[in-house]
């Protein structure tokens, strides 16, 4: 027998059943809190009055019901107070509507790391922030369930300095664009982020490690003062419905982490979060369906994850996805499709140059190591940055796929553009500061060290009155088997750059493409080898066809620029 992490087959989860068919729900009359299975936090001590600390009747109320074989432990409308609490195997949460789990102000009422095993250290404790667990705590269960209509509310508020920035010592702006600029940018707090309080703050508000069979559905999570919701070494995870709603001023408040995960599904959930909405990292067999993300840093982040699908998703953020191997691991197998992008970029201490599609490999590796055969499939991204595919000498990235992607490139604000703009971020992959902010022409996509790039419908436009870091339409270094079929597009509009640019690589073909009004020479070799088809292309829009003259394709069926008219003698 297959055991499916829906709520209904937890052993406690049965008398939601029941009450969901029963007379009296299908009337909309209120369950007696004494309906068996069913455990109200009222009949335990818990007051509801967001006043009185309920963390002692809630715990009672989750300790009877798994001593009982499982069950339903119920909210009703109210307020209830409270610090950390663990969710035991076979218990279900159940949150009424008007019924609200508020996190308390006072770190003491928050259990430390070592209380409840967690180690320190990124991916092993509860968020890589802090000595403190957050609100609710899962060690090892099975067949556990938060579901309903209220809120959790994680009164990320209390614990944050909103006139302070949050700055930390990941890069040197010395080897920026525009050094006094830069610097004096992080400073700003308008759009965080901001500083934690010197008492600290809360650790993740809901940490589920070492357990499966989850189900989480409906529920409102808010204002989490860390990390959202994280399912640490977790499997046969359901999540739908969900609503995350964080303050984007505040640092590392992810919406959802899994490390360490199997079989995890999300779908239908709305989430705004300061940091990644999503952020999945030594995990394999995820899917993340319907559902619109918000964020100040990556809407979906991974690294070291395997076989995974994200789909029909509306992304707003700082960095719309964001591939990360730092060398050792391995991202494989990813599938984006139908997805809708618009980046913005942001001054303060955030991740991320408005990249659209960002994908780098760092640190020493080999040829089984980084990332490759990702598939990007019927992508519209409208972006304040270009995308980026940067891999080194021994990680190349491999294997990547454009499947009708249309890009616009659009002007960012001038003054963040003149503080952060014309700048490439590479930190948690860099290896030196000279290698984490730096500044560096922005290409529509930019491609260093890539193996095996296909290209199937790529459309590259431009707003007018663009910054002049702006360059070409497609810029690659480095590189081996480039197949660009069905491509339209031009250079930057204030930019005299090929629309195309290749240096030191080989294997190349361009077909059935076509050159935009306005297009400077459509395209430049330098130190390429491997002349394939250059056959059917439209470029009679470019001022020139090649730079050099003597490319060294094969043509055949190309419509190319009218040479220039003959001087007058």
């Amino acid at each position: 027998m297959v055991n499916l992490p829906m709520p209904y087959l937890a052993a406690g989860a049965l008398a939601f059943v029941s009450l969901v068919s029963s007379p009296a729900a299908r009337a909309g009359q209120a369950e007696p809190a004494t309906a068996p299975g069913r455990f109200s936090v009222r009949a335990f001590g818990a007051t509801g009055d967001g006043k009185h600390l309920d963390t002692a009747g809630i715990a009672s109320a989750i300790k009877a019901a798994a001593a009982a074989g499982g069950g339903v432990v119920v909210f009703p409308p109210g307020t209830y107070l409270s610090g950390t609490f663990e969710l035991l195997t076979n218990v279900s949460l159940d949150l009424e509507a008007g019924a609200v789990i508020q996190a308390s102000a006072n770190l003491a009422d928050y259990g430390s790391l070592a209380d409840y095993g967690f180690e320190k250290g990124w991916g092993l404790n509860s968020s890589g922030e802090g000595d403190k667990v957050g609100l609710i705590v899962a060690r090892g269960a099975e067949n556990i369930a938060i579901f309903g209509q209220g809120a959790i509310d994680g009164n990320g508020g209390e614990f944050f300095d909103f006139d302070t920035p949050h700055i930390g010592p990941d890069f040197d702006a010395r080897f920026t664009r525009d050094e006094r600029a830069f610097a004096e940018s992080m400073h700003k707090t308008a759009g965080g982020p901001v500083q934690v309080k010197p008492a600290g703050r809360p650790g993740t508000l809901i940490i589920l490690s070492r357990s499966r069979n989850i189900a989480i559905r409906d529920v409102t999570l808010r204002n989490a003062p860390n990390w959202t919701l994280h399912l640490a070494s977790s499997s046969q995870a359901v999540v739908t419905g969900i609503h995350i709603a964080n303050d984007l001023r505040i640092p590392n408040n992810d919406g959802v982490d899994c490390i360490g995960c199997r079989n995890v599904h999300f779908s239908d959930c709305d989430i705004s979060a300061g940091d990644d909405d999503f952020a999945f990292a030594s995990s394999r067999d995820v899917t993340v369906v319907n559902s619109s993300l918000t964020s100040n840093s990556s809407g979906i982040r991974l690294e070291d994850t395997r076989f995974a699908t994200f789909s029909d998703l509306t992304i707003h953020a700082n960095r719309g996805i964001g591939i990360y191997e730092r060398g050792g691991g391995v991202t494989s197998g990813i599938l984006f499709s139908n997805l809708v992008i618009e980046t913005t970029l942001l001054d303060g201490h955030w991740w991320g140059k408005g990249e659209p599609i960002y994908i780098v490999a760092g640190g020493a590796g080999n040829a089984s190591q980084g990332v490759r055969n990702v598939r990007f499939s019927n992508i519209l991204a409208d972006g304040q940055g270009g995308v980026v595919i940067y891999g080194t000498k021994d990680s190349p990235v491999r294997d990547i796929e454009f499947d009708r992607v249309r890009l616009r490139i659009h002007a960012p604000r001038e003054s963040v553009s003149a503080a952060v703009g014309g700048n490439f971020d590479l930190r948690w992959t860099a290896t030196s500061f000279a290698e984490a902010v730096f500044a560096h022409d922005i290409p529509a996509i930019y491609c260093r060290y890539l193996s095996g790039w296909r290209v199937r419908g790529l459309e590259i436009d431009w707003d007018k009155n663009l910054p002049a870091y702006f360059t070409n339409g497609i810029l690659c270094e480095d590189f081996e088997r480039i197949d660009i079929d069905d491509f339209s597009g031009r250079q930057a509009p204030e930019s005299s750059s090929a629309v195309i640019a290749l240096r030191r690589g080989g294997g190349i073909s361009v077909r059935n493409s076509s050159a935009l009004a306005g297009a400077s020479t459509f395209l430049s070799v330098s130190e390429v080898s491997g002349m394939g088809l250059f056959v059917n292309n439209d470029i009679a829009a470019a001022a020139r066809a090649f730079d050099p003259n003597e490319a060294g394709f094969t043509l055949w069926g190309n419509r190319l620029p009218a040479p220039p008219a003959p001087k007058p003698r």
